[in-house]
């Protein structure tokens, strides 16, 4: 047994090694800088604090009921990335005062309905949501079975294969569902929606790593370990 799992955990490394992100932005200035390419971000009006590495983008908001809040980040990855297969990894810290019953978005390239796609914390849950501008579908973890932690860091990885979506936590697999992700205009937006100034975070947000293909489970929870260390 041991040796399968040193096995699998070689070979996931491996894997995972051959695949590099297509993006990595670290969150440690002001400037939202991509490590590994040149698609540069902008931000505005964001806190530094400690991140799970070096410094996080903390998105403030004095009263947990509001749904608009000045502060705001673009990043130009062009919108017809995300309708094709792609997995986005990041980290996030949620306040333990936050207000679960407001949306609160992560990522967000797009409309509220679609086109385009959000992913967001809403009623304690992750929901991965697209649509046509009318009528949206939604993969989400389950609030009552899954438990969202706050006041510490974990994992959120987003994979979408071009026909399925799923949503990890700590390398765990937590909702996964047919859906087709729509393509949205502008830039891709990390913390609020639209770019800023409504449905911010409430919380820290950290690394976020973008690639190019659909991860599998095995390089998910490699992912997971390397961060870990």
């Amino acid at each position: 047994m041991k040796l399968t799992l040193l096995i699998f955990t070689l070979a996931a490394g491996l894997l995972l090694a051959q695949t590099a992100p297509k993006y990595h932005y670290r969150f440690d200035d002001e400037s939202l800088t991509d490590s590994i390419g040149a698609c540069n971000g902008k931000v505005q009006r964001l806190k530094l604090v400690e991140g799970l590495y070096g410094k996080a983008y903390y998105f403030p908001q004095e009263d947990s009921q509001a749904r608009n809040v000045a502060c705001s980040t673009a990043i130009p990855i062009p919108p017809e990335f995300f309708t094709k297969p792609f997995t986005a990894t990041l980290w996030l810290k949620l306040d333990e005062n936050n207000s679960y019953r407001m949306f609160k978005d992560l990522l967000c390239i797009g409309k509220e309905r679609g086109p385009g796609f959000r992913l967001t914390y809403f009623y304690n849950s992750l929901h991965l949501r697209s649509g046509d501008g009318k009528k949206p579908t939604t993969i989400a973890t389950n609030s009552s079975t899954v438990l969202l932690p706050v006041k510490r860091w974990f994992q959120i990885a987003v994979v979408y294969d071009g026909e399925t979506a799923s949503i990890y936590i700590d390398g765990v697999l937590k909702a996964s569902g047919k859906i087709q992700l729509t393509l949205g205009k502008g830039p891709l937006s990390v913390g609020t929606y639209g770019n800023g100034y409504a449905y911010p975070a409430q919380g820290a947000i950290d690394e976020l790593k973008i690639y190019d293909v659909a991860l599998s489970h095995p390089q998910i929870v490699e992912a997971f370990l390397q961060e870990m260390k």
